[in-house]
């Protein structure tokens, strides 16, 4: 006959195990879902890059008419070695970040199997505890000898729970044993997918020095053309000088306007409408949508060494984005048309959003006028293709109210 003692024992035994099982799955869970999280988000990162570098292909193959190297050609096949650097980068992260999910996995493997050794054993211990109760008469005589009313329904309680347990015990090493078995598969996935990330790497690689190769070439034969060069770099410098004195005191005009609204506001008790946009605008940094549809930045904002003539920097106000043919810029955010230039082929357009400004340039078709108030990814002109190279760049900046410029990839969210 069993005691009150060994009963609570045995329950008690049976709710601590029960615990621990669930904690070990706990665990198992949580640490799987994090590794998945970190696999996924690199497997998202390699298909950008992928996409990039196939669009970047695919304007390579567009200028590849032109069979003399130009300035443009060189930059878009730099952009397309550090695109193919970043994927094998990204690569070895998510083969180390594989890495560490396999072993992740066989350390809670070894953690379940343990529990699982655990249960087995409880199991064995109640299935003798089943054994010496399994006659009808035992259980009913183990009932009927309690002392009292009290003591004979907990009695019962206890096996029916005993017989509760047994059954959730077989249930509990089933699942156990399963997920498991799942893991081991995973396991088994994670190390063929290694293998084939592998392989891909090393085409990868195999590109980047076809790519180097290429663009090695490409400047060798730029070299020769020196002094041609060097007149359109001033030609370009000298233009770049007349639109921005030009945008200088449009925008200085247009901040004065709008410090004369903010006053007439102010008397008026009202919010400037300009400082609200402005504000709008900023808390945007770095969600504004790209102004076109598809491109690869391949000229950087600031200070950049020219590709071919090591001697020679050049300043850029904006990001210059190679794109394809016939392709549209699009506005940023809403704001009023402020300036537009007609330059033949090379027309500009600057939009003022409260206190900040963008401004589009190389468009050969204008579909906005000044004074029109736009919204976000409106289309506002078509951007030029050049007939020599085949290249087509649209040129993008951003300015303050205190007539300087920023770097557009801070605040774009591509």
């Amino acid at each position: 006959m069993i005691n009150n003692k060994s009963q609570q024992s045995t329950v008690n035994g049976q709710q601590f195990l029960f615990c621990k099982f669930w904690i070990a799955i706990f665990i198992f869970m949580m640490t799987f879902s994090a590794n998945c999280q970190s696999v996924e988000s690199l497997e998202k990162k390699i298909q950008s890059i992928q996409k990039d570098i196939k669009l970047a292909e695919k304007l390579l193959k567009e200028t590849s008419k032109n069979k003399e190297a130009t300035i443009n050609q060189v930059n878009l096949l730099q952009t397309q070695i550090d695109q193919r650097e970043t994927l094998i980068k990204t690569y070895q992260d998510q083969i180390n970040a594989i890495n560490k999910e396999i072993q992740n996995n066989k350390n809670t493997i070894s953690r379940l199997q343990k529990d699982l050794e655990s249960y087995r054993e409880e199991y064995s211990n109640l299935l003798v505890l089943s054994y010496r109760n399994r006659n009808k008469v035992n259980n009913i005589l183990f009932v009927f000898s309690s002392e009292d009313f009290n003591q004979a329904m907990r009695r019962m309680r206890y096996l029916q729970e005993l017989n509760d347990i047994v059954k959730e015990k077989i249930q509990e090493i089933d699942s156990v044993q399963i997920k498991i078995n799942y893991q081991l598969e995973k396991n088994e996935k994670n190390k063929k997918n290694k293998e084939n990330i592998l392989k891909e790497e090393k085409q990868e690689r195999a590109s980047l020095v076809k790519d180097r190769d290429k663009l090695n070439k490409d400047i060798a034969s730029l070299k020769k053309k020196e002094s041609q060069i060097q007149k359109d770099i001033k030609s370009k410098e000298q233009e770049t000088k007349k639109i921005q004195a030009q945008i200088e005191n449009i925008i200085a005009e247009e901040i004065r306007k709008a410090k004369e609204r903010e006053e007439v506001a102010r008397k008026n008790n009202t919010e400037s409408v300009d400082y609200k946009l402005s504000g709008t605008f900023a808390q945007n940094k770095g969600k504004l949508p790209f102004p076109t549809e598809k491109g690869i930045i391949t000229g950087k904002y600031g200070l950049n060494q020219h590709p071919t003539q090591k001697k020679i920097t050049t300043k850029n106000n904006g990001i210059d984005i190679t794109t394809t043919a016939g392709a549209r810029a699009r506005a940023v955010f809403d704001g009023e048309v402020c300036f537009i230039t007609n330059q033949g082929s090379n027309n500009v357009v600057l939009i003022r959003h409260g206190l900040y400004f963008s401004l589009y340039s190389n468009l050969d078709k204008i579909y906005v006028k000044v004074g029109e108030k736009i919204q976000t990814g409106k289309e506002i002109g078509r951007i030029h293709t050049n007939v020599n190279d085949g290249k087509t760049v649209l040129h993008f900046e951003i300015w303050q109210e205190n007539k300087t410029t920023v770097n557009p990839t801070l605040w774009l969210s591509k």
